[in-house]
């Protein structure tokens, strides 16, 4: 018996054809370049930016030129960092904690943190994306979206360890756990915000409000749980081949609870159903209480606008993945597997 991504559903009505412009996976890598973070012959690097930004095309189906580059300069922060922080080489204690605070001081206020000191290339990446976003903000008249920006890359950057230090205990990690943390650490707040810096047809709603609103907060939460399940069971192999997968919940929900892999499958794939359910049903309650608080019809239809572009990640997620070779096992195959537990316990 085989299993796969596909097992997951979503409405048919948020399936979405990829973004067919690339332009920005050139743009981001000369611009990377000129900073000291890429060789520009090197296949290897470019490749590296190919495969992890592709998913721009999917996440953002409906932007233009110029949009799709701030978002994949996002993006392509989110991926790079993420590495780094995950590389055992990088992860010493005091390493760890002196790049967390310089990279936060860019982010929140703009200037390195030893003016005296040249800085870093991977700084000089952070301070290109915080600049780029204000610097969009500025003329666009939307500064309070690019503090919520900046705010969102914080908490997600400071995510990441707590995840990683979960493997230090004997006992597998608990679920509850997992989720209170990967709902930060899967970056789809980040990932959402950027698409309403770049928005241009959000005129009448003010965004800020919207995104305090708690029913949209639960919103996103639900979002998050189902992109970080789906996202771990496509790089599970992976993980698997390379010794990553302890935080895994593939693995550690075989180990807690005593189940086959087949089982902890079909447990995500209901967990992710859930997750689909509950957002649905907060977008009815968001809609018919921003309603009775009197937004018009127009306002209205610019918070499903809001509400499409989460869709678009949530469904272009899964279709990304299984077309990714970020994610690849080591076969070179997208996710599926076949039912022979010891291969992944």
């Amino acid at each position: 018996m085989k299993v796969s991504l596909k097992d997951i559903k979503i409405p048919e009505s948020w399936n979405k054809s990829p973004n067919q412009s690339y332009q920005y996976i050139e743009q981001i890598f000369e611009d990377s370049n000129k900073i000291g973070i890429y060789e520009l012959n090197n296949q290897d690097h470019f490749s590296y930016v190919e495969n992890s930004l592709k998913v721009i095309s999917y996440f953002y189906p409906n932007f233009e030129k110029d949009q799709l580059k701030l978002c994949a300069t996002y993006i392509h922060w989110l991926f790079l960092f993420d590495d780094f922080l995950e590389d055992e080489n990088n992860t010493y204690k005091e390493k760890h904690n002196e790049v967390l605070k310089s990279h936060a001081q860019i982010l929140l206020t703009g200037k390195y943190i030893k003016s005296d000191v040249e800085p870093k290339p991977s700084e000089k990446l952070t301070m290109l994306l915080q600049n780029t976003s204000k610097e969009w903000a500025i003329k666009n008249n939307k500064l309070d979206i690019h503090n919520i920006c900046m705010t969102t890359l914080f908490q997600w950057m400071y995510s990441v360890n707590p995840l990683n230090k979960t493997t230090e205990s004997e006992k597998p990690i608990h679920m509850d756990l997992y989720i209170f943390i990967r709902k930060v650490n899967i970056g789809i707040s980040c990932s959402l915000i950027v698409a309403l810096l770049v928005d241009r047809d959000i005129t009448d709603v003010d965004i800020s409000k919207i995104w305090l609103n708690p029913i949209f907060t639960r919103l996103i939460e639900n979002s998050s749980i189902h992109i970080g399940l789906v996202n771990d069971c496509a790089s599970y192999d992976k993980e698997f081949a390379n010794g990553g997968h302890i935080t895994n919940p593939l693995y550690f929900l075989q180990v807690r609870d005593n189940l086959t892999f087949n089982e902890t499958f079909k447990l995500i794939v209901n967990k992710c159903s859930e997750s689909i359910d509950e957002i649905i049903n907060d977008e009815q309650l968001l809609l018919k209480e921003l309603k009775e608080q009197g937004y018009t019809e127009n306002q209205l239809n610019q918070i499903n606008i809001i509400l499409n572009y989460n869709h678009n990640l949530i469904q272009g997620n899964i279709n990304w993945l299984l077309i990714s070779k970020r994610y690849n096992n080591h076969d070179g195959k997208p996710f599926i597997f076949e039912n022979r537990k010891s291969n992944f316990i």
